[in-house]
């Protein structure tokens, strides 16, 4: 009888231990399965996280040289500095020589090199859209021009380049600064604006390379704004998308002539 009851017995413990190992089994699978969805819905929120806190410090660089421009303003009776290229960086009263030592860093011009290569900016990183890829940050194909942010070119009157203006019925004022005070009832002029690097000038076929097709966009007021690029050119297109010059939230700094 007792023979019979610790068999019974057995027999049962081996059923409860295959039980419990089916059964945990089961479980791991349902943690799998879980952990699986958790990471397939997380991974688009990190994502999307780090590209919004990539977008809010590329807003922050261009408050920093909004700041710039209203100390420049204030020192030089309103006048505005200058859009330049990589093509010149000795030409006066270029903004990225003018506004640089307001915010204690050289003016570009200064920057140093290694050899024809202008050297890393690890301290400087105000000129860096943080949305440029790490690995390429400083890496320039003419070593010359490494910052991502341009002027606004048409604020000085360069909106010209071989074989015509491209702003069209803009008259062009030579590279002469201009007062700021001309465009006070125009809250949306632009000033500057993320741009990709090696471009020569700032116009608004350079906005969108950066923030997966769009860009921030600093207003003379200081006011800092972000837009897609359909804003900038149209459908987007950097390419071959006609130029956007009468956008009525962004304000170049001339009226485009009406259309026949």
């Amino acid at each position: 009888m007792t023979s019979h009851s610790g068999s019974d017995g057995h027999i049962g413990t081996k059923a409860q231990q295959r039980h419990r190992r089916a059964f945990s089994l089961l479980e791991l699978l349902v943690v799998i399965a879980i952990i699986a969805i958790l990471i397939s819905v997380g991974f688009p929120s990190l994502r999307g996280a780090r590209l919004q806190a990539r977008r809010i410090t590329c807003a922050g660089h261009l408050r920093q040289w909004g700041l710039a421009l209203q100390m420049y303003r204030d020192d030089y009776r309103d006048y505005l500095p200058t859009e330049g290229t990589y093509l010149d960086l000795e030409k006066p009263y270029t903004w990225f020589n003018e506004l640089p030592p307001i915010l204690d860093v050289p003016p570009y011009k200064d920057v140093e090199k290694i050899g024809d290569q202008i050297r890393e900016f690890p301290n400087l990183h105000v000129w860096i859209c943080p949305s440029k890829y790490l690995s390429d940050l400083h890496k320039s194909t003419t070593g010359k021009n490494q910052f991502h942010y341009g002027m606004n070119r048409v604020l000085d009157g360069t909106g010209k380049k071989d074989g015509g203006s491209i702003t069209p019925g803009f008259p062009d004022q030579g590279d002469d600064p201009i007062q700021a005070r001309r465009f006070a009832k125009k809250l949306n002029t632009v000033y500057m604006f993320d741009i990709y690097p090696n471009s020569p000038h700032g116009d608004p076929g350079d906005a969108g390379a950066f923030h997966e097709g769009s860009a921030n966009v600093l207003f003379l007021t200081g006011r800092v704004q972000h837009f897609s690029a359909d804003n900038f050119v149209v459908d987007g297109d950097r390419k071959r998308g006609e130029i956007i010059w009468d956008n009525p939230d962004l304000y170049w700094g001339y009226l485009p002539p009406k259309k026949p």
